[in-house]
């Protein structure tokens, strides 16, 4: 498997899987992502085995930090280690820099409880440790993982202006919250 910068021919099968792995509540407008990536704000690491995508992931740089803001496997070949090599493959990309991303809050009354506990012992057996930050807002309570470096409140902060911008930061509504 290998993980590149999206080229012009996978636009379509990212999207499929992007719409196939995340419910619509948890989705950006696609051509958000299509003009982040143009603008040279985030970008789409594709991981390509035969010539077919395989799954991608979204990363938004900035600073010293470097945020996965989606990490998506096709749903043909799901549970098969996957993803563990696109986040680890990511985490070599930029050693160095603090990574984070944001998974829902465990939450024994959530109806994806078990998801969500799969979801954060999946980047826990990835080397991905809890930042101990917790936000709300528009997306639900969240934690945020770490990599690497430990991301401060304030950091994690500036990345979100940054990745949302502040219009979209400002209606997100999003606030530290306490554990």
């Amino acid at each position: 498997m290998e993980l590149s910068d999206i080229n012009q021919n996978q636009w379509k099968e990212v999207k499929e899987i992007y719409l196939e792995a995340f419910p619509k509540s948890e989705r950006k407008p696609f051509f958000t992502i299509r003009h982040s990536v143009k603008k040279g704000k985030s970008c789409i690491l594709t991981a390509e085995e035969n010539g077919e995508i395989q799954g991608f992931a979204i990363v938004i740089p900035y600073r010293n930090m470097v945020m996965v803001d989606y990490l998506a496997v096709s749903g043909k070949i799901r549970s098969r280690g996957t993803g563990s090599k696109i986040i680890k493959e990511v985490c070599r990309r930029f050693s160095g820099k603090k990574i984070v991303l944001l998974i829902e809050k465990p939450d024994d009354l959530a109806q994806n409880k078990e998801q969500r506990i799969a979801r954060r012992r999946f980047y826990l057996k990835n080397g991905f440790t809890s930042s101990d930050i917790f936000i709300t807002g528009h997306s639900g309570n969240i934690e945020i993982l770490n990599y690497g470096s430990v991301v401060l409140p304030e950091e994690y902060m500036d990345l979100q202006k940054y990745a949302l911008g502040k219009l979209m930061f400002m209606l997100s509504r999003i606030r530290l919250d306490k554990k």
